[in-house]
């Protein structure tokens, strides 16, 4: 197995932003790893007593071939004709969720096809940023027509050329988004693509510190679930997803600006300890959802690994096992506990055996490809820590 997540080397510069040429994403691409056809195929056999690997195979071709939409993943089926453009506000997330696992798959076997495909979805992921043509403004979402959609219920919705995208970016998009090109940049990338993820990352979190740790619109307003801030964090978790942020720029774009203002805000003690015990805190006040488990797992996994005081990296992990102990914890905070040894693996290893995409809770040809991606991203990351293996 290489090694993961520890080692890695960036090419430091001045890296101009590089707008990434427009491509048309349809079935049949090297994105996807089989047809439409043997896809639907293979899925009529695919259950819970499926190998893993085999799961894993299905749920990456059936994303690719019917939930790709100019690059970004959605959870509706896209329409064929291309002449319907659906609206997905964690377009991003999902899209993200889907790099990292790439990265991890890249990052175990070697394989120059899954490098490929993982880059060309880093390139959707930052024309995110690009598309807004504001340096560190990222979207939710962005998809090629003119003029409103029938679906675009959201108010925050611009023009840009032949493309229409969403803002009001919220902290699941900033996670997920900061997550993808992380793991992409420490795992996978390489030359100019590895410049180009350093430099996004910079601008991003620059334009968030700038903005006190507060997501904001092309107008400098703050989104309505954006505030990372000190002063005016929205909820306790959003302390963690701050320091979070300020960790992914330190580490991924080497400015000093980044490390001494991850040490300014942990060193405030009210806004360390409700990162550290976010999961108790937005329970008391009602402010858990089912997301968050998604949304808590990665910054706990990015601050204990990489935060350099033992004494935090202590605080952390005992936020991290109260919120993996709770009853209805899910598998992400789990397979964070697993991959630092810190117990949670069979309860890992039980969630993917059970996981059916051809269950009668599913339905991978609606509004299902989020749930298919998660697989993978869960799969990819036991499979790179040996949490199970490609025969189970």
């Amino acid at each position: 197995m290489r090694q993961y997540w520890w080692v890695w080397i960036v090419v430091v510069g001045v890296v101009a932003m590089v707008v990434v040429s427009t491509v048309l994403w349809a079935s049949g691409l090297r994105l996807c790893t089989a047809s439409l056809d043997a896809g639907e195929a293979a899925g009529a056999a695919i259950g819970p007593a499926s190998t893993l690997a085999a799961k894993a195979q299905y749920c990456q071709t059936h994303v690719f071939s019917r939930h790709l939409q100019d690059g970004l993943i959605i959870g509706n089926e896209t329409d064929p004709t291309g002449n319907v453009r659906h609206t997905s506000g964690n377009a991003g997330q999902h899209t993200a969720c889907l790099l990292s696992a790439l990265s991890f798959q890249w990052a175990l076997t070697g394989d120059s096809a899954t490098r490929a495909t993982a880059q060309e979805v880093a390139a959707a992921l930052l024309k995110l940023e690009q598309i807004t043509e504001v340096p560190g403004l990222t979207s939710r979402q962005y998809k090629m027509m003119q003029g409103p959609g029938p679906d675009e219920v959201e108010s925050d919705w611009h023009q840009a050329g032949p493309y229409r995208w969403l803002g009001d970016v919220s902290t699941d998009e900033m996670t997920w988004y900061l997550t993808g090109l992380a793991d992409y940049l420490m795992l996978c990338a390489e030359g100019e693509q590895r410049s180009q993820a350093s430099a996004t990352i910079r601008r991003v979190v620059g334009r968030l510190l700038d903005y006190d740790m507060r997501i904001t619109n092309a107008d400098g307003s703050v989104t309505r679930y954006g505030d990372c801030s000190r002063e005016t964090p929205l909820e306790p978790l959003s302390c963690l997803h701050g320091l979070h942020y300020l960790k992914v720029g330190e580490l991924c774009s080497f400015q000093e600006r980044f490390a001494d203002a991850y040490e300014e805000y942990i060193a405030d003690q009210r806004y360390f300890e409700n990162a550290v015990f976010c999961y108790k805190r937005n329970l008391v006040v009602g402010q858990w959802a089912s997301y968050d488990w998604q949304l808590a797992a990665p910054s706990f996994e990015f601050l204990i690994k990489f935060d350099k005081d033992p004494r935090r990296r202590a605080a952390l992990t005992q936020g991290l096992m109260e919120m993996a102990a709770a009853p209805d914890a899910q598998p992400y905070a789990h397979l964070v506990t697993a991959l630092l040894g810190l117990g949670g693996t069979e309860k890992v290893r039980q969630w993917l055996a059970e996981f059916d995409p051809n269950g009668a809770e599913f339905d991978p040809n609606g509004r299902d490809g989020d749930e298919l991606v998660w697989y993978l991203w869960v799969y990819w990351k036991a499979r790179a820590g040996g949490i199970v293996t490609e025969k189970d």
